[in-house]
């Protein structure tokens, strides 16, 4: 009895904390709402150094190109696995941010995602154009630089208000012998191929808590 007693113990004791190891953990709270209506800050590189990564069969140099901060509130959430893109950036987030961030944005525009591109369908009756929208709203692939800000990524619902802070990259390496590349886009208002930002992100604000 005293056997089945504490194989019990432990099976529960592993119950609660495979869960948390699922979790991402903050590092520290942030006070106030995430605020969404200002443009994201694109600013010169303070550190020009490459960041390597090994990531399943490829090896990765990131070429930082700026740094950038976001706030916005996510509309959309994807998540990839194939190819050295989806072991490299395994989640795409979009965003908007503006008055595209609006709750009552959603009665004019629709969103959505399929092969790392974002797409959106507007009426003609919405408060503000095309331009605007293209403008105040992207697709980022996200290059995790830990498991932890991956964690918290991957725990974003639609309409959750964050900032995510990092550096835009440009990806040279080589994927089971073949050179592959990869550039983000450095302006917000480009559409098409190579217009989605390529985000290596270091820091994550949601929700009152800070994941690094």
């Amino acid at each position: 009895m005293m056997r089945q007693l504490r194989l019990l113990s432990i099976g529960i004791v592993l119950i609660l904390i495979s869960p948390a190891c699922s979790r991402p953990v903050p590092s520290d709270t942030a006070l106030g709402e995430v605020d969404v209506s200002g443009e994201p800050e694109q600013t010169a590189v303070q550190n020009n150094e490459t960041i390597a990564i090994n990531q399943g069969n490829g090896e990765f140099q990131l070429k930082p190109l700026a740094e950038y901060s976001i706030s916005a509130v996510v509309i959309g959430k994807k998540s990839y696995s194939s190819g050295w893109q989806g072991s490299l950036a395994p989640v795409d987030i979009a965003l908007a941010w503006g008055r595209v961030a609006a709750p009552d944005s959603s009665k004019y525009i629709r969103f959505s995602q399929s092969d790392r591109w974002y797409y959106y369908k507007y009426e003609d009756k919405a408060p503000f154009g095309e331009p605007y929208i293209i403008a105040h709203s992207s697709n980022n692939h996200i290059i995790p630089a830990n498991k932890n800000i991956l964690l918290s990524v991957k725990s974003f619902k639609k309409g959750d208000k964050v900032t995510l802070t990092g550096i835009l990259v440009g990806v040279r390496g080589k994927d089971e012998g073949a050179d592959v590349r990869w550039n983000s886009s450095l302006r917000r208002n480009d559409t098409g191929d190579g217009s989605c930002e390529v985000f290596y992100v270091t820091k994550v604000t949601r929700a009152g808590y800070v994941y690094e």
